[in-house]
């Protein structure tokens, strides 16, 4: 067979088109061409920043981008409900800009429709996108117009107003089009999705929140057991991609303070609510697991377990299959099987892993070096364990971001060959590529670092680690208005989070690397006041206050950053930052007085 002929084997050029349904949205600025023609320059930045948002806003609610040419920007989505709520967030968000810069004002007509659609590579034709387009150009100004198919998927599912204009006659377009001008402020406060415990992504779903199992066990070192059944629990649940999972930084917040849980729902924005306990005597365990509604506290389900420790593979299988019937009945059995296959073969390695991970959190030097131990221990049971191997690429990046390590240089080595080969061994493992995209991310190869952690996030829509992960990748790459939506859904997805001073201080570097040097400082006194001392958040203060013009309160911050981190120079910024981000950083900081 000849090199062409092998070529077009590969590619045959009359590949069958791909055909599928989806939620098709248009968005179009308006009178862009005569904005243009009065003011050319400025025209085009508001066009590229609104266009950034929307963007954004896209990706956060599960869409994809498939084309942004001119004043015109074309998404898909899976869900009506998801494209709709990110339709209101995209005019919310646009309206705000608006009224805070009327000299500036650029607003967008969006137009979505629900249809099938013709796939060829990246891109999508048919009169799916055609109608989207077409009902686009009939919605007013700063508004949204829907066909009648997608109120056939939202109605009862959000809460909206609309204007029904009746059936339409389109352009190029056979048959009349049911249109309807949507209300974009019903449903929201501020911009704040249409559900008060809906995430965007999970086409308007509530959230559910597993909470730590409590240790019955007369042995408290058995602690560590009945964490590990949660967060296995929490893990099983987000790949079963039935709702969105509280990450179990938020939910372990609340661990033993008997809190009614209508209260611990409403702190967490979760709808329904896992609890259960543990206890364990020589090779016997007991489970009890109930869900409640709560709304009303109200229990929908529960179940004992009464095993023995031999089991205890099956027992993670029937918890989480169970759970997950109760809330889908609807998901077939193969679906749950198929969720189920990431079980370790080895209960030792797999004790030795939740006893790694239990360290980890901790948050302490001594911690971390335990955390490595108990990798390596699982490591000599499993060799080929993933979730070893990803425990030991974030030790290594503790030792990076906290300084705990002897050599930088080596921890960074180590930090991606661990992760490197975590994702090896099984390339579908969310926290395997959020483990390797952080670590590009601190490498500085922010497009490995976006391009990994957008399959993690795919993979796990619940990650609150994984999302904000990658809002801080888009950032460094100096994409901050798309990096931004995505670090406040971690912030959504874990409200309660140990991490919120990184999530805060991430929003913060992202409006740094925009320019917004007052919303900068904003958001790091936010994280100053989670987590007090910490010199990088000192470090965006002084020098968001050196960029905009406060002398007095940037030398402040720099001489406390400077008593937190004396060893703070020119060449450690740069060892870690993009080369364009560090030297915005070292502007700021010498306008602060600062001679690093």
């Amino acid at each position: 067979m000849s090199a062409v002929q092998q070529k077009q084997r590969e590619n045959p050029v009359n590949k069958p088109a791909e055909r599928r349904l989806a939620a098709i949205f248009s968005a179009d600025a308006v009178d862009f061409t005569r904005l243009v023609a009065e003011n050319d320059v400025q025209t085009v930045q508001v066009m590229k920043e609104h266009r950034e948002t929307i963007a954004g806003l896209v990706r956060q609610h599960s869409g994809r981008v498939v084309d942004a040419v001119g004043d015109n920007l074309l998404a898909e989505f899976a869900s009506a409900v998801d494209a709709l709520d990110c339709a209101m967030e995209v005019q919310a968000q646009i309206g705000k800009a608006n009224a805070a810069q009327a000299d500036r004002r650029l607003d967008f007509r969006v137009g979505i429709n629900v249809g099938e659609l013709i796939v060829d590579e990246e891109r999508i034709a048919g009169d799916g996108v055609n109608i989207a387009a077409r009902v686009q150009a009939l919605a007013p100004a700063g508004g949204i117009a829907i066909t009648g198919t997608v109120l056939d998927h939202v109605e009862g599912r959000m809460e909206i107003e609309f204007d029904d204009q009746g059936p339409q006659e389109l352009k190029n377009v056979p048959r009349p089009v049911r249109v309807l001008f949507i209300n974009p402020s019903a449903g929201k406060t501020d911009g704040v999705s249409h559900s008060a415990t809906a995430v965007p992504g999970f086409a308007g779903r509530h959230a559910i929140a597993v909470m730590p199992f409590d240790n019955l066990s007369e042995n408290v070192e058995q602690e560590y057991f009945a964490q590990g059944l949660s967060e296995d629990l929490i893990n099983r649940l987000s790949a079963l991609r039935l709702y969105p999972v509280i990450a179990r930084n938020s939910t372990f917040a609340y661990k033993g303070n008997g809190r009614d849980p209508r209260e611990i729902g409403r702190l967490l924005g979760a709808h329904y609510l896992v609890s259960g306990s543990v206890r364990r005597a020589g090779n016997k365990i007991r489970v009890g697991v109930e869900l409640v509604d709560t709304h009303d506290a109200h229990q929908l389900w529960s179940e004992r377990y009464d095993r023995e420790l031999s089991d205890i593979f099956d027992l993670q299988d029937e918890i989480t299959e169970s759970i997950a019937a109760s809330l889908s009945p609807v998901l077939s059995h193969s679906e749950i099987r198929h969720a189920m296959q990431r079980t370790p073969q080895d209960l030792d390695a797999w004790d030795c892993i939740h006893r790694g991970i239990w360290h980890l959190t901790q948050g302490t030097r001594d911690d971390n070096i335990a955390a490595k131990k108990w990798a390596r221990r699982a490591l000599e049971l499993q060799p080929q364990s993933a979730a070893a191997y990803t425990l030991m690429a974030f030790s290594h990046q503790y030792d990076i971001i906290y300084r705990w390590s002897d050599s930088q240089e080596e921890s960074t080595r180590l930090a991606v060959a661990t992760a490197e080969k975590a994702v090896a061994l099984d390339k579908d493992d969310p926290m395997a590529l959020t483990a390797l995209g952080y670590a590009c991310n601190l490498t500085g190869d922010q497009d490995r670092a976006i391009t990994v952690l957008e399959r993690a996030v795919e993979l796990n829509p619940s990650s609150a680690l994984g999302h904000w992960a990658l809002g801080s990748a888009l950032s460094l790459a100096g994409r901050p208005d798309e990096g931004i939506p995505m670090v406040q859904k971690a912030m959504r997805l874990s409200p309660s989070d140990p991490l919120m001073h990184e999530f805060l201080f991430s929003l913060g570097a992202a409006h740094f690397v925009a320019g917004r040097h007052d919303q900068a400082a904003e958001f790091a006194r936010a994280s100053l006041r989670d987590r007090p001392n910490q010199p990088g958040a000192y470090r965006l203060l002084a020098s968001a206050l050196g960029h905009a013009g406060d002398a007095t309160g940037a030398t402040k911050a720099v001489a406390r950053m400077m008593e937190l981190a004396p060893a703070i120079t020119k060449t450690h910024l740069r060892s870690f930052l993009p080369a364009k981000v560090a030297d915005l950083y070292i502007s700021g900081l010498r306008k602060a007085g600062w001679n690093g």
